[in-house]
């Protein structure tokens, strides 16, 4: 899995909420890194690329690396308090630099979008890599606990089957035990419910099956008052992927696979008043898909 690249310092931070109807969604920033171009996406030709291509400039790009983000959503729907992934965590062994070890102020995060970690009570996992499960639990001086005892914690059987069996222990091996520190300790204590990979969370949320980049990957879906928000989880990790839809990861467990799925997400909502969550983008901002007349599919961000 290819070793990412600090970018230039930039602050956790909440972004300006964003209204979908009648649910509030407040992407919260927990980190900015990035990453090799040609080690995150071995199919990539640069060379195929034109350097002034919108994708490839700030904030998308620096000084030649790709700009990611690593990311989280509050979701507040009637009556209901989520959260949609959970970043890396802090004070985590991880053998990646960038995720190992870190301190940053992700309950400040919670309390300045207005809420306490006592008050969610759902967390969606899109799917079970490092970078989406990490604040699930937190250390309480002896052991790794939920962070969010209210909450219960969503996945799907394909995720859990796969990143507990034999089949995963390649990437386990790369990534570190963090199935140890930030998911078997939701289901010691009894709050990691299985769902279908189609399972509604509340009359606004629902997931969608989105196999490829794991197994069990979903997105997310928000529908309220004619309006609609879909959480792409790492089914886009960069906007190279809108230009190009047909590109996947190295992080991809099943990349062909990841590619269909991403472009029939794709095709569902562009050029629809849909806005997209991305996970990875630079300051997670949200925004909408348009046919690129050139081919693909451009971002047009919004900010509420």
């Amino acid at each position: 899995m290819p070793k990412p690249s600090r970018a230039r310092p930039r602050s956790s931070t909440t972004v300006q909420p964003v209204r979908i109807g009648a649910v509030t969604v407040t992407p919260l920033v927990q980190f900015h890194y990035r990453v090799d171009p040609h080690l995150f996406f071995p199919d990539l030709d640069l060379s195929e690329l034109d350097p002034g291509s919108w994708f490839l400039q700030p904030p998308y790009c620096e000084d030649d690396f790709l700009v990611v983000d690593i990311s989280a959503f509050l979701v507040r729907a009637p009556g209901r308090t989520l959260l949609v992934d959970a970043g890396v965590g802090n004070s985590k062994p991880r053998p990646n630099p960038c995720f190992r070890e870190r301190s940053d102020p992700w309950e400040e995060l919670l309390k300045a979008a207005g809420v306490e970690p006592s008050e969610i009570d759902t967390v969606v996992f899109t799917h079970l890599h490092v970078d989406h499960v990490g604040f699930a639990t937190r250390f309480d001086g002896s052991r790794w606990v939920p962070a969010f005892p209210a909450a219960r914690y969503l996945t799907t059987a394909a995720e859990l089957d796969y990143w507990t069996g034999s089949e995963a222990a390649r990437f386990r091996e790369q990534l570190g035990d963090y199935l140890a520190d930030s998911v078997l300790p939701l289901q010691e204590a009894g709050l990691l419910d299985v769902v279908a990979p189609d399972h509604r969370v509340s009359p606004e949320v629902r997931l969608l099956p989105a196999p490829g980049h794991t197994p069990g990957n979903v997105c997310v879906e928000i529908v309220s008052a004619g309006q609609r928000g879909v959480f792409a989880g790492d089914m886009v990790h960069h906007p190279i992927q809108l230009a190009r839809p047909g590109l996947s990861t190295d992080f991809c467990v099943h990349g062909a696979c990841a590619a269909e799925s991403r472009q029939a997400l794709l095709r569902d909502i562009a050029d629809t008043d849909a806005v997209l969550f991305p996970a990875h983008f630079p300051e997670a901002v949200p925004g909408r898909v348009r046919a690129d007349p050139a081919g693909g599919y451009r971002y047009e961000p919004v900010t509420s």
